[in-house]
Order: structure tokens, then C-alpha cells, then sequence
């Protein structure tokens, strides 16, 4: 991992759900006094499955895709103020899944040791954690149920989902990577994802620009069938 010389290590644009926001003031000054910020270049692997190296971290700036453990899916994406890393604080062993920066990101890193010394000072990080973790239990369940259906279902239950866990971002907008990342995830082809969007923009539900999608009306996605 490349060090970085940034003095930004707080995460900005954080959605309302994220690990950052569910921190407390004397929480993120703990992370931000033991993290060490570095930065990944676009395309480079963070963790691999089956490491073994202790350590987890909060992005801070950038989009990362997560993989099942042999890359053949797409399970989520993470961006600024969510944790990657996760089952290093349960003490998991090795890794389960493989994150590739999708962007150019920044990231704060918190070694096992010192993340140790940070849960026995700051208790209340489990709370925010046990918070992240029940978020993406039901973000699995929701994936398994979104499963069935035609491909232009699949779509539409994703932008809904993804639309309500933004929070508080009053422009909706969802980072998908790319067609392509997105067709991965959902499990249909990538000419499926380019007629639902066209269907979608020519409806004035949706905008797209460079892997941004903006749901201009929220309520629409729910009246398809």
C-alpha cells in the first residue's frame, strides 16, 4: 500500500447511512489519530480473498467494488465513509471477498493491533459496526430476492433500493461503476442494462452520466410492475 503525504483523512460526501456517519465526534477522532491514510490507484487490488493480513479501513474518497471470493460477481460497491474490511473486527479469518479500487481512492488504514487499542477505548464503535453489518445482511437479502424476475425488474428493484439507502443525498444519485460492473452484479448481460436505462431516461425517471445514475423520481420505480 502507497503511503500518501494528504492531510484530508476526514471522509466528505459520506450518504447518510455510512460507517462515518455513524460515528460520534470522540469515534472518528479516534480513527483519524491511529489511521494512516493511503492511496490506491484505479484498478488496484485492496484485499484479496483468503488474506490473512489483519487490518480494515475507511474510504475516504474514490468508489471500490467488492467481489466474491473468485471475482466472478460483483456483490456491492463501497464509497466515502464506508468501511471495507469489515471482518477484521470480528477477528474473521482470512478474507472473503476481493475489493479492486474502481476509482482513483483514498483510504484510512487501521491495523489490528491498533484497532485493538481503539474498541477498548471507544466501546461504541461496535454499535456503529453492528449497524454496517445488519445494513448489508439485508442488502444480501435484498440481492437474493432481486434475483428473480426479467432484466428490467432487476434494474428497477436495484435503483429502488439504492435510492432509499442513500439518505440523506437529495439528488439520488447511485454510483454504479459502469454498465458493465452493474450487469456483473444483477447477473443479466450488459445490452440489458443499456435498453432499461434508455427505457428509464426516456420515461424522465432516471439520468445517467460516466457510471452516475440521478433518480429524478423516486416514486416512478415503484409504479412498474
Amino acid at each position: 500500500m502507497a503511503r500518501t503525504h494528504s492531510t484530508a483523512m476526514v471522509p466528505s460526501n459520506c450518504r447518510g447511512g455510512s460507517f462515518w456517519r455513524r460515528l460520534n465526534g470522540p469515534e472518528r477522532a479516534a480513527f483519524t489519530d491511529v489511521g494512516r491514510p493511503c492511496g490506491f490507484r484505479r484498478g488496484t487490488t485492496i484485499i484479496r480473498a483468503e488474506d490473512t493480513a489483519r487490518w480494515t479501513a475507511i474510504v475516504i474518497s474514490g468508489r471500490v467494488r467488492v467481489n466474491n471470493g473468485d471475482g466472478s460477481l460483483t456483490v456491492a460497491t463501497r464509497s466515502a465513509g464506508d468501511l471495507i474490511g469489515e471482518q477484521r473486527f470480528l477477528g474473521v479469518r482470512p478474507h472473503q471477498a476481493t475489493v479492486h479500487a474502481e476509482t482513483g481512492v483514498r483510504a484510512l488504514v487501521v491495523d489490528g493491533a491498533d484497532l485493538d487499542r481503539l474498541l477498548a477505548r471507544q466501546p461504541g464503535v461496535l454499535r456503529a459496526l453492528c449497524e454496517v453489518l445488519s445494513e448489508r445482511l439485508r442488502e444480501c437479502d435484498r440481492r437474493l430476492a432481486g434475483l428473480s424476475g426479467d432484466a428490467f425488474t432487476k434494474i428497477v428493484r436495484f435503483l429502488a433500493q439504492a435510492t432509499d439507502a442513500t439518505g440523506d443525498d437529495p439528488a439520488n444519485t447511485i454510483h454504479i461503476g459502469s454498465q458493465e460492473a452493474l450487469a456483473g452484479q444483477l447477473g443479466i448481460s450488459r445490452d440489458s442494462v443499456i435498453r432499461a436505462f434508455r427505457r428509464l431516461r426516456d420515461d424522465e425517471v432516471v439520468t445517467t452520466h460516466r457510471g452516475v445514475v440521478t433518480v429524478r423520481v423516486p416514486a416512478r420505480l415503484r409504479e412498474y410492475p
